[in-house]
């Protein structure tokens, strides 16, 4: 761009990159390869879903997940309880997201196969 002057003046634009918040559907964790089912959230919908979701201390599952750079475990046990408490921010906080509808079809495949989550930030 050439300023009144008639100098070139140049605009540093900053972009902010972030990296995915991925859930990887497995029996444990040594199991995880190429052909893991993956579910990543950007971090623009994970802000979202951890603002709507207070009080914290109502979603223990969403909670484990709070911060988003710390690798964690949703075990097969937590998987239904997780899908309650995202379906309860739906209905509740009218959080509609397609990210999250389509985390809790993931969650539920993950389920049906008796698989655990494991949540890295990659």
């Amino acid at each position: 761009m050439i300023n009144g002057k008639g100098i070139e003046a140049s605009h540093q634009v900053k972009y902010e990159v972030f990296m995915a918040l991925d859930f990887m559907a497995s029996k444990n964790e040594k199991k995880i390869d190429e052909s893991t089912p993956v579910f990543s959230f950007r971090k623009f919908d994970y802000d979202k879903l951890l603002n709507n979701a207070k009080p914290l201390n109502q979603y223990p599952i969403i909670k484990k997940i709070d911060d988003y750079y710390a690798d964690t475990t949703i075990l097969y046990g937590e998987i239904q309880p997780l899908i309650k408490e995202l379906k309860s921010l739906i209905k509740t906080k009218k959080l509609h997201l397609e990210t999250i509808i389509h985390f809790i079809d993931f969650l539920e495949k993950s389920f049906n196969d008796g698989l655990n989550i494991y949540v890295y930030c990659d």
